[in-house]
C-alpha cells in the first residue's frame, strides 16, 4: 500500500533514460494526478513536460510514456489498458494509442502510474520493472526476434502467483516502420500512430513488469455504488451482452456495409457485392475460423477472436483476429474478400509488429497507384500488386516488416508511398494516419472526427461517430447534420478521453455514458471526480493535445480531407454524398468555437489559464 495522499495512485513515476543508461523513480505531483486522471490524460501531460513537440520523432530527444489509471488496480469492469503517448515518426504530431490484455494491470502491481523512456541506447536494450526494482538490461539475444518469440521468451520467467508480462516490438519496430505497433500479451497492440518505430529508435526491445502491490479505495460504499450500476448495465446493453462475444468486432462488417459506410479499392467507392461482404463478414468468421472467445483482464464482454486457418504450406495455423479494422481494411478496402488469406496476414502482421490498420491503408494505395501504371511489374518482385491480389497481402507483410523490395516504400505509410510517385492525392490519409474502415462520405460526424482528431484519422481519438446514429436502432444524431455534428463529435472525443484516462475499454460506452465511472473514480480517489468535474479533464486534456500539435507544427489546414471525399461522391440512402471543402471549412470553425479555440484552432491563453494547463514543466 502506498502513503500517497490520493488513493488508487502509487505515487511514483518511473524515468528511464536509455542514453545514460539510468532509471530514476520521480514522485507524481497530486496536482497533476487529480488534473489529468491517468491513463492517456497523465500520458499526455509527462510527454508534454519531458519532450519539446518540435524534435525529431526517430531522434533521442523523442520519448514514449505509458500511464495507468487509479481504477486499474480495482475490480471495475475492463479496467486494464495502458495508454502510450509520444511524437509519432508517422504524423509529426502527437501519437497516442491504447492496449488491452493483462500489461496494464501488471505494471501497475509494479507499483508504479507511469512510466517515461528518453534517450536512445546504443546497442539493443530491455527494460526489467518489479516492485522496488527496475534495471536496464542488454537484449541482443532477442534483436530479430518475432513478438511472439520475445514474448515467450521473456515471460518464462514467471513465478507461481506473479507472472512477468512483456511489452515487446518486432521487426517492423527494429527496421524503424513508421506504422510498427508495440505488442503485449503476444496478439494485443499498442497499434497506432507508430510506437514501433519510436522503440526502435531507442534500441529497446521489450519492457517486463512483475508486481503484487495493491491500491487502497477511500470510499468502498461510493465505489460500489459505480460498480454495481455499470455491471447491471452492462449485462442488459444487447452490444455488451450478447452481440460482442458472438461475433466479434467482425460483426461489423454486415452492418457497416448496410449503411453504406463500408469501404472499398482504396475508398474510390462503397460498392460491394453482397455475396463478397457476406464472405468476410463475422457471422461466417464464427461459422469457419473460430475456436473460441476470449477477454482482456477484467472484461465481461469477450470480443476476442481466436481463430484457426488453413495454411499457405499445408496444415493450420492458429492466432488471434482479425478484428473489423483489419477485415475491411486488408479486405474490401484492398478489393479483397478472403478471409483466409486476411487472417493469414493478420497473424504475420501480429507477429512481426506491424499496425494492421495503416498496413492495409498503404497496401490499398499501392494497388491503387499499381492500376493506374504508377508502380511496374518489374518492381512488385513478381506479386501481384492489384486489387483483388489476395496471395500478395501475406507477401508483402514480411517485406514491409523488413523494408525489402517494395516493402521499403510501404513501410513509410500510404501519404509518402503516394507523393514519392508523384501521386499525395492517392493517399487516404489525414495528418498521414491511414483513415479507418468507415467512409466520411457517409457521415458528417465522422468525417469531423477525422479531421479534427489529434493524432490525425482515427474513429477513436477522433470520436466513434458511428454509434451516435445506429447502434440501439434509434438515429438520436443525423449523419449528415452540419449544425449538430461538431457539438456531437466533441462529446464523443470527450467520452474517448474520459474512457482512455481510465483505463478502460471503449465498448463500455454501448452500456453506459459518465455516471458510474465518476461515482468508481470518486470512490476509489476520495476526491470530487463528479461528472462535471471530468468534463473538465476531458476539455483540458483535448486541448493540451491540441497544444501539443500548435507546437509540433500542426496547423488549421491539416485538418481537412483528402480531396477524393469532396470531389468525388457516393451513394447514400439513394443520393450522391460528399464532403464538399465548405462543409469542411463550415464544420471545423464551429467545432473551433465549441472547443473555445480561435478561428485558426489554437487555444487561446485564455483558455488554457482557465483550464490550469500550466507551461510546460522542463
Amino acid at each position: 500500500m502506498s502513503d500517497y495522499p490520493i488513493s488508487g495512485y502509487h505515487g511514483r513515476v518511473l524515468v528511464a533514460d536509455l542514453s545514460r543508461g539510468e532509471v530514476r523513480t520521480v514522485p507524481l505531483d497530486p496536482e497533476t494526478a487529480l488534473g489529468y486522471l491517468g491513463g492517456r490524460g497523465l500520458a499526455t501531460r509527462l510527454l508534454y513536460d519531458t519532450i519539446d513537440p518540435a524534435c525529431d520523432p526517430h531522434g533521442p530527444d523523442n520519448a514514449f510514456v505509458i500511464a495507468a489509471s487509479p481504477l486499474i488496480g480495482t475490480n471495475a469492469p475492463t479496467a486494464g489498458r495502458g495508454h502510450m503517448v509520444f511524437k509519432s515518426p508517422l504524423t509529426g504530431v502527437i501519437g497516442t494509442s491504447n492496449s488491452g490484455g493483462t500489461w496494464g494491470h501488471a505494471f501497475k502491481s509494479a507499483g508504479y502510474d507511469a512510466l517515461v523512456v528518453t534517450g536512445a541506447a546504443a546497442s539493443p536494450v530491455m527494460l526489467d520493472i518489479a516492485p522496488g526494482r527496475a534495471e536496464i538490461l542488454p537484449a541482443g539475444h532477442l534483436w530479430g526476434k518475432t513478438t511472439h518469440e520475445t514474448n515467450d521468451i521473456l515471460a518464462a520467467a514467471s513465478e507461481p502467483g506473479r507472472p512477468a508480462r512483456v511489452l515487446c516490438i518486432g521487426p517492423a519496430g527494429e527496421n524503424l516502420v513508421r506504422f510498427a505497433a508495440v505488442a503485449n500479451d503476444r496478439n494485443r497492440v499498442y497499434g497506432r500512430c507508430g510506437p514501433g518505430a519510436v522503440w526502435g529508435s531507442k534500441k529497446l526491445k521489450a519492457v517486463r513488469v512483475q508486481g503484487r502491490e495493491k491500491i487502497s479505495i477511500a470510499d468502498p460504499e461510493k465505489y460500489q455504488s459505480g460498480l454495481d450500476q455499470a455491471i447491471y448495465l452492462m449485462k442488459q446493453a444487447p452490444v455488451t451482452k450478447r452481440l460482442m462475444r458472438d461475433l466479434g468486432t467482425a460483426g461489423l462488417v454486415e452492418l457497416i456495409n448496410l449503411i453504406a459506410m463500408l469501404p472499398h479499392k482504396n475508398f474510390q467507392d462503397c460498392v460491394h457485392r453482397d455475396e463478397d461482404v457476406e464472405r468476410v463478414s463475422g457471422e461466417t468468421l464464427a461459422k469457419t475460423l473460430l475456436e473460441k472467445a476470449g477477454s482482456c483482464y477484467l472484461c465481461p464482454i469477450g470480443c476476442q477472436r481466436h481463430t484457426r486457418v488453413p495454411g499457405r504450406a499445408g496444415g493450420e495455423e492458429r492466432g488471434e483476429g482479425p478484428e473489423y479494422e483489419t477485415m475491411v481494411l486488408m479486405g474490401p478496402l484492398c478489393g479483397i474478400y478472403d478471409m483466409a488469406a486476411i487472417t493469414r496476414a493478420n497473424y504475420r502482421a501480429n507477429e512481426l509488429g506491424l499496425d494492421t490498420m495503416s498496413y492495409g491503408g498503404t497496401v490499398a494505395c499501392a494497388m491503387e497507384l499499381a492500376e493506374r501504371g504508377l508502380i511496374g511489374r518489374e518492381e512488385m518482385g513478381g506479386l501481384d500488386v492489384s486489387f483483388g491480389g489476395a496471395e500478395a497481402l501475406e507477401t508483402l507483410v514480411g517485406m514491409t516488416a523488413r523494408r525489402e523490395g517494395l516493402g521499403a516504400e510501404l513501410a513509410e505509410g500510404a501519404q509518402r508511398l503516394a507523393a514519392g510517385r508523384g501521386r499525395p492525392e492517392l493517399a487516404m490519409t489525414v495528418k498521414k494516419l491511414e483513415i479507418p474502415a468507415y467512409d466520411p462520405r457517409a457521415s458528417y460526424t465522422q468525417a469531423l472526427g477525422y479531421m479534427t482528431s489529434p493524432s490525425g484519422a482515427c474513429h477513436l481519438r477522433g470520436g466513434y461517430a458511428v454509434s451516435l446514429a445506429f447502434f440501439g436502432g434509434a438515429k438520436e444524431i443525423p449523419r449528415f447534420s452540419l449544425l449538430q455534428s461538431p457539438i456531437a463529435i466533441r462529446n464523443m472525443q470527450n467520452t474517448g478521453i474520459l474512457q482512455d484516462s481510465l483505463g478502460v475499454c471503449r465498448f463500455t460506452g454501448y452500456a453506459f455514458s459518465a455516471d458510474p465511472w465518476a461515482r468508481m473514480a470518486s470512490g476509489v480517489t476520495g476526491r470530487d471526480l463528479s461528472v462535471a468535474r471530468l468534463e473538465e479533464i476531458e476539455n483540458r486534456v483535448a486541448t493540451l493535445e491540441r497544444q501539443f500539435n500548435i507546437e509540433a507544427g500542426a496547423t488549421a489546414e491539416d485538418d481537412a480531407l483528402p480531396d477524393r471525399f469532396a470531389d468525388v461522391p457516393v451513394v447514400v440512402e439513394g443520393r450522391e454524398r460528399r464532403v464538399s471543402r465548405d462543409d469542411q471549412e463550415r464544420m471545423k470553425r464551429d467545432y473551433y468555437r465549441i472547443r473555445g479555440w480561435d478561428e485558426e484552432g489554437r487555444p487561446t491563453p485564455e483558455l488554457r489559464r482557465a483550464l490550469g494547463i500550466a507551461e510546460r514543466r522542463r
